[in-house]
């Protein structure tokens, strides 16, 4: 992969994370890679209350998807609110797999 294809997914991770961080506020949020399948994000308040999103690799390293779009997408498709609507222990997949 080269430099540009890296920058490129590390922008729209840290996209995902700013709106993760806004959505989840008091929330601990932690983010692991699972290359080249998807890349799981994790908002934990307590043991009780926790939230995942799985993205889709073929949405982050899609480079149509720029932050602002993906920005946009994430607000359209109320991912937080798709999060939370998940039980406890399940995740929310979002993006094409």
């Amino acid at each position: 992969m080269s430099n540009v294809d890296e920058a490129h997914i590390e922008a729209n991770l840290e996209a995902i994370r700013v709106y993760l961080i806004g959505q989840f506020k008091g929330f601990e949020l932690t983010d692991t890679p699972d290359r080249p399948r998807s890349h799981t994000f994790t908002a934990t308040k307590s043991s009780e209350e926790r939230y995942q999103v799985k993205v889709s690799w073929l949405q982050l390293s899609d480079t149509s998807n720029t932050p602002k779009r993906t920005n946009q997408r994430l607000l359209t498709d109320d991912v937080a609110g798709r999060m939370r609507g998940k039980s406890q222990g399940e995740y929310f997949s979002w993006g094409k797999y």
